[in-house]
C-alpha cells in the first residue's frame, strides 16, 4: 500500500495550520498564517472563530478554564475562549520579553509551559512556565530555537525540540519543579525538527 493511500483529507481551506488541538467537545482547532483561529467540527466543516493578526504557531487547551492558548509569534501569547473572544495573556515572563512564543503545553495542574524560540541561530531561546494565576518565569535556556514540547505520562520529564541543532532534549523536572540538566535523546533527526508528541 502506498503511504498516501492510508489517509484521507479531513478538512481543507486552512491557511498554514501549524498546530492542532481538540477541545472538550471534540472539536478540532488550528491556527493560521494571518492570525486565524479555526474550529473544525466532526464533519470537517471549518469556521474561523477569531483572527488575531500575526502568525499563529502552537496552540493548547487549558484543563482549568478550557480556553485555547495561542502562541502568536509576532504579538505574544493569547487566550481564546470557546466563543472566539480573545485577550492577550502574556508578552513577558518575570521581566523576560518573549521574542517568539512558539509552542504551549499544559500539565494536569494547569501550569503552562511555553517555548520562546528566540531568533534563528542566535541561541537566545528559552523555556518559560506560567502558573495558574498567570505569573510566569524562565525555567531554562538559552537554547538554539526552542520549539515543540511534550511531557512524559507521569509528568516527571519534559521533552523539547531544539530546531537549530536538529536535536530533541529531555529534562527531569526536579522536586521544586525546575529543569534538571539537558540530556540529548535524539540527534540528527532531520532538517529543522518542529513539533513532537509522545505515543
Amino acid at each position: 500500500m502506498r503511504p498516501e493511500a492510508s489517509f484521507e483529507v479531513f478538512a481543507s481551506g486552512l491557511d498554514h495550520p501549524e498546530c492542532l488541538a481538540f477541545d472538550r467537545h471534540g472539536h478540532l482547532w488550528a491556527g493560521g498564517e494571518a492570525g486565524q483561529v479555526y474550529r473544525i467540527d466532526a464533519s470537517g466543516a471549518v469556521t474561523t472563530a477569531t483572527t488575531l493578526g500575526g502568525f499563529n504557531a502552537g496552540i493548547a487547551f487549558s484543563p482549568l478554564d478550557h480556553c485555547l492558548y495561542v502562541c502568536n509569534t509576532k504579538l505574544g501569547l493569547f487566550r481564546v475562549d470557546e466563543g472566539g473572544r480573545h485577550t492577550l495573556f502574556a508578552t513577558e515572563a518575570a521581566g523576560h520579553k518573549i521574542i517568539c512564543p512558539n509552542y504551549p503545553l499544559f500539565d494536569r495542574r494547569g501550569r503552562l509551559y511555553v517555548s520562546d524560540s528566540g531568533k534563528w541561530k542566535q541561541n537566545n531561546g528559552y523555556l518559560l512556565r506560567f502558573d495558574a494565576d498567570g505569573s510566569g518565569q524562565v525555567i531554562g535556556g538559552p537554547f538554539g530555537y526552542a520549539n515543540g514540547l511534550a511531557l512524559s505520562a507521569d509528568e516527571s520529564q519534559l521533552y523539547m525540540v531544539e530546531s537549530d541543532t536538529d536535536r530533541v532534549y529531555r529534562f527531569n523536572l526536579t522536586s521544586d519543579d525546575q529543569l534538571g540538566p539537558a540530556e540529548v535523546v535524539a540527534d540528527s533527526v532531520g532538517r529543522l525538527p518542529d513539533g513532537l508528541a509522545l505515543d
